[in-house]
């Protein structure tokens, strides 16, 4: 069941985002105080302790919020009759989604979060996958493994090409990293 929300928390949360996010690009993550985010979003101390314990379960909450949007905007393959295809249109769909929110990914790079940020991610794509695989087997498509060990591999290989590509600094050009990657399924092939 959905849970609806009266437009006092949504204003709340709206708030509190965007302090959070201006707030972030003035400094990390790990210098931010409560009072700060507090201030910066127009609210009391104890609106923000209602519904969060501490900065770090808000920051689980912002990612969330984000994770809904990636959700949200998923145009990947609807199932897995063309691996090449599906796996393609995910990479694509997670680059797009990180480069929509550039600015913010910039911010967490600089901080202790980063982690926490492909975590949350990793286990939206997972499942996402896996679902899309289960599809694809009941159309009588054959899986080479369980669609979980194929939904983590893949997964896997996903989030830790895009953090080093986001740790060498884009070295490469999104269009070549698309082309490298597709070589490489390809092979797989």
């Amino acid at each position: 069941m959905e849970q609806k929300y009266d437009l006092r928390v949504i204003r709340t949360y709206k708030s509190l985002t965007e302090a959070f996010l201006q707030l972030m690009s003035e400094k990390h993550f790990e210098d931010i105080t409560i009072n700060e985010l507090c201030e910066r979003a127009m609210i009391r101390r104890t609106t923000f302790y209602k519904h969060f314990a501490d900065k770090y379960e808000f920051f689980r909450f912002f990612v969330r919020q984000l994770q809904a949007d990636f959700d949200a905007s998923n145009t990947a393959s609807a199932d897995y009759q063309n691996p090449h295809s599906f796996f393609m249109s995910i990479i694509g769909h997670v680059l797009g989604f990180l480069k929509e929110h550039e600015q913010f990914v910039h911010m967490v790079l600089s901080s202790n979060l980063l982690s926490a940020l492909l975590d949350i991610l990793s286990e939206q794509i997972t499942f996402d996958i896996t679902e899309k695989i289960k599809i694809g087997i009941k159309k009588g498509i054959g899986v080479p493994a369980s669609p979980e060990v194929v939904a983590s591999f893949f997964t896997g290989a996903i989030i830790h090409t895009v953090r080093w590509w986001f740790m060498e600094k884009k070295q490469l050009s999104e269009e070549k990293l698309i082309e490298e990657v597709e070589k490489i399924l390809f092979a797989l092939h």
